[in-house]
């Protein structure tokens, strides 16, 4: 569809109870674009809308999990936990039968402006309040199942929906369509971590085996499958499996980039985008914002220089209000902090994982069995 089709379609889709002044394109992924719409009343919304899923069925099967598990944690979570400032969801559509002509989920705007913008405009003192609210936020969605354990205890994986008590329904975590092998393949619930744990490690296995690069060359090939029986028998020293209360199901939320946390003028959190919420094991749960990040993935030593990161606040700022964050954190839920440290290397090498960062995960993996040998080789 053109974009002038396009625009007609969302404006058919929100009549007549909105109408449409303006729409501009905001971004695209393979099978996917990205709206960002004016409405009347001065009510700002962005649309996702699946592109072309008639053409490929694993596309348009993915989509429609993604905005169902998105849609389901937005639901839940104005629920259960009625101070997380999540998106009003305006309309959602699972099927390919309608004016845009695929699946679609339309969400208001949060309140405020996106983190990296918001930040130019705050002093120090703003920027605290800031970083204790975030971490307020954080730590309150990471408490609630603990504070209100389920029996059976619940599993790892993503939020579906919820029964007639109003607990949640936890399903699988579906992988990117884009790798083929996997995209048939929902991943979970798992009932522990060790299984939570084995099934990342045969994704990125799927992963490197769907890399062309990888699999038509026999040395690379070995490489990768050398990394990952290393990474494999790295997990016992830094998975905190002694510690029962590091392995309790805990709800997390899935984005921390800058873009997707909004910021109002006086510093506070105006609101969450993207959001789709999951139950992990505690040690992963928790985690840090990623203005406040300069380990891992984030770290100069093993980021991917085809994809330049330009840090929001300088390091002395960083440091100072990691310290707020912690604070903060702790008055909520005392075992916060302590998750973030028990899991940090876990989380740090996942995330390498899920990004198919080869060389980082190399260094990374180098790095630490080094660190926890007391700097031997």
């Amino acid at each position: 569809m053109t974009m002038f089709s396009l625009a007609k379609a969302v404006g058919d889709i929100l009549a007549p109870e909105f109408v449409v002044i303006s729409v501009f394109p905001a971004g695209q992924a393979p099978h996917e674009l990205t709206l960002s719409l004016e409405l009347e009343d001065e009510i700002s919304v962005t649309a996702r809308i699946g592109c072309d899923a008639n053409n490929n069925p694993a596309a348009l099967q993915w989509l429609q999990r993604k905005y169902a598990r998105e849609v389901a944690s937005i639901a839940y979570l104005e629920n259960a936990i009625p101070s997380v400032p999540v998106p009003y969801v305006i309309q959602v559509d699972q099927n390919t039968t309608n004016p845009v002509q695929g699946p679609y989920v339309m969400v208001e705007d949060p309140l405020g402006e996106q983190l990296q913008t918001a930040v130019a405009d705050l002093d120090m003192s703003q920027k605290e309040f800031m970083t204790a609210n975030i971490a307020e936020s954080l730590a309150g969605i990471y408490r609630h199942m603990l504070s209100s354990p389920s029996s059976p205890p619940l599993k790892f994986g993503a939020i579906t929906g919820t029964d007639a008590r109003g607990a949640p329904i936890i399903g699988p975590i579906s992988r990117s369509w884009l790798h083929s092998s996997s995209a048939s393949r929902p991943e979970g619930p798992f009932s522990d971590i060790k299984q939570f744990l084995s099934n990342e490690l045969t994704q990125l296995a799927r992963v490197a085996q769907d890399d062309e690069a990888i699999a038509s060359n026999p040395q690379a090939a070995e490489a990768i499958r050398s990394l990952l029986r290393r990474l494999n028998d790295l997990l016992p020293a830094i998975t905190p499996l002694n510690d029962p209360a590091m392995l309790r199901p805990a709800l997390s939320y899935s984005d921390l980039r800058d873009q997707s946390l909004f910021i109002l003028e006086d510093g506070a959190l105006g609101g969450m985008a993207g959001l789709e919420a999951t139950v992990l094991p505690a040690c992963l749960a928790a985690a840090w914002p990623a203005f406040l990040r300069r380990d891992g993935i984030y770290s100069k030593n093993y980021r991917n220089p085809k994809e330049p990161w330009r840090p929001t606040l300088p390091d002395n700022e960083v440091a100072h209000l990691r310290d707020v964050f912690i604070r903060a954190a702790a008055k909520v839920e005392p075992s916060f902090p302590v998750a973030l440290q028990k899991g940090e290397r876990l989380r740090q090498m996942l995330e390498f994982m899920n990004a198919s960062n080869w060389e980082g995960l190399r260094r990374w993996e180098s790095d630490v069995r080094k660190e926890l040998s007391g700097g031997r080789p």
